[in-house]
């Protein structure tokens, strides 16, 4: 059975309670970071929590799956005597990033021809997933392939239309939402301006609160951090912050193990398309920054995340072929990196090897041999190494490459 989309909560009732949440969220800013925080600073940071991402197909990344089955028919009246009769299963499986959320509200404008399709997420919060439409035929009425071929069109189509309607209302209330911040800003800005005077009239000391933490930079989601210029006779800065860093690492890291928990689903892929599937989950942070096949320094790298200063976060994507490939990969990653680029990944995925755990003892040994490893740095997470590599081309640079191995080999049937 699939789900009718777009039917359960009304958009409007869904959007007008995010707007009440956003004018109480400016006043829960601790008033000493608010003092110190400029307005564009607190706008960011709230407007980065509450602004609502409207849902993006991505159908250059769509794939079908086709299986025998039996199709139940009682309902066919020219079947009267048959409750199921052999059939044909095909499930069209497109990658979206979003709110998932609203894959369930109804927007303003709507038809009476609702959609059908099952949404699947990785979990609660993750703004990423897939849409599954599902078409069962009896064997015996697949002489009309024209006939499936529209009916996928055709769902395809509406969905694309009710996604349309729901952009156009999202998109006036980030309008919308982007002005109350900015009021409710300005107002308790003025509140706080007349308590000060008010404190001042009184010409009392405050007592000074021992336990208050020290007043910290309101954090922005999705939005990579410029390093400030590095003071004079000192080595340059990394192109991307270590905060960058680790949230890229830990979306790759959460994807990995996502394919691992269904390795069926998975195992099937080539490298370009596991790494596909991680760049749709990175863009739905990075708002399309991340990018696959683009060309950096010496050929085309697997993932490239770029800053404005143009330093990248970039790495490679490769299925588990052995020590000497393994290397390979090593070289070409180093070979993607320019002067700026001081942090990389390597994403390795074993597909055709049972044992596992003879991957896990060797892989470290292999990176170790490699001319230009410098050192072994230490990573918490199991199946995880970091090192430190001179650059390719300039030895008295150094790169930090965080190494992953996720384990997405399946036993097929009949082997």
């Amino acid at each position: 059975m699939t789900d009718l989309l777009f039917s359960d909560n009304d958009l409007y009732d869904f959007l007008r309670g995010e707007m009440e949440r956003a004018k109480g969220t400016v006043d829960t800013i601790p008033e000493d970071q608010f003092l110190h925080s400029s307005d564009d600073d607190i706008f960011e940071h709230v407007f980065s929590q509450l602004q609502v991402d409207h849902i993006e197909l991505r159908e250059d990344l769509m794939e079908m799956d086709t299986n025998e089955v039996q199709v139940h028919v009682s309902a066919d009246i020219d079947r009267f005597y048959s409750e199921h009769v052999p059939g044909l299963k095909i499930t069209v499986t497109v990658p979206f990033t979003g709110n998932p959320l609203l894959w369930r509200c109804q927007p303003s404008t709507f038809t009476s021809l609702r959609p059908h399709a099952n949404i699947l997420t990785y979990g609660r919060g993750e703004h990423n997933g897939y849409l599954k439409i599902v078409i069962e035929r009896p064997s015996d009425t697949l002489g009309d392939a024209q006939e499936i071929k529209n009916s996928i069109d055709g769902s395809l189509k509406n969905i694309n239309n009710y996604l349309g309607y729901v952009r156009n209302d999202v998109e006036k209330h980030n309008q919308d939402l982007e002005r109350i911040i900015r009021q409710s800003i300005e107002a308790r800005r003025k509140r706080l301006e007349t308590h000060g005077k008010v404190i001042e009239a009184i010409n009392i000391p405050l007592k000074k609160d021992a336990t208050a933490p020290d007043i910290s930079k309101l954090p922005i989601r999705k939005k990579m951090i410029k390093p400030l210029p590095a003071p004079p006779k000192t080595p340059p800065e990394p192109g991307i912050s270590d905060e960058d860093y680790e949230y890229i690492l830990n979306i790759i890291r959460h994807e990995g193990r996502s394919f691992e928990t269904t390795p069926k689903t998975f195992a099937v892929h080539d490298e370009d398309e596991l790494r596909d599937i991680i760049l749709a989950h990175l863009n739905t942070h990075f708002k399309g920054q991340a990018s696959g096949e683009t060309f950096r320094k010496s050929g085309k790298t697997d993932i490239r995340i770029e800053d404005q200063n143009r330093a990248a976060f970039v790495a490679e994507c490769k299925v588990w072929r052995g020590k000497a490939e393994l290397s390979k990969a090593l070289d070409q990653l180093l070979g993607y990196l320019i002067w700026r680029d001081c942090k990389a990944a390597l994403i390795v995925f074993n597909t055709k090897n049972a044992k596992f755990s003879d991957i896990q003892a060797k892989l470290p040994g292999i990176i170790a041999e490699h001319t230009n490893m410098i050192r072994h740095v230490e990573s918490n997470e199991h199946g995880e190494w970091r090192y430190i590599f001179k650059a390719g081309d300039d030895e008295e640079r150094q790169v930090t490459i965080h190494v992953f191995l996720f384990n997405i080999y399946a036993k097929q049937d009949g082997n």
